[in-house]
């Protein structure tokens, strides 16, 4: 029998400010981490080598940056599964294996 995990609350620090945000799971907790870590890091980045330090027009680039590669990642994907599909629907239509074409 599976093992359900409690939902619970993991602090990150992003811009010398601490969060609070919910993880599901040991997964979701490390993936929170990771990507506060990203973000605190792209933060950094901003304000100190591109001498930013409005934070609010900080966070919104970062985010902005942030989804296009979400969205850029998920146009990749599509691709892909576009194209695997495509060729298993040619590997199936020229070598069925009940000898049937």
């Amino acid at each position: 029998m599976e093992t359900k995990q409690k939902r619970r609350i993991v602090r990150v620090k992003i811009a010398d400010k601490s969060y609070e945000v919910w993880a599901n799971s040991d997964e979701d907790e490390s993936f929170m981490r990771e990507a506060a870590k990203k973000v605190d890091a792209q933060v950094e980045l901003r304000m100190k080598e591109q001498g930013e330090s409005d934070i609010q027009k900080v966070l919104a680039m970062v985010s902005l940056d942030s989804m296009v590669a979400r969205l850029k990642g998920d146009n990749d994907l599509e691709v892909i599964q576009s194209t695997v599909f495509k060729h298993l629907d040619y590997l199936q239509k020229h070598f069925n294996p009940s000898g049937q074409n």
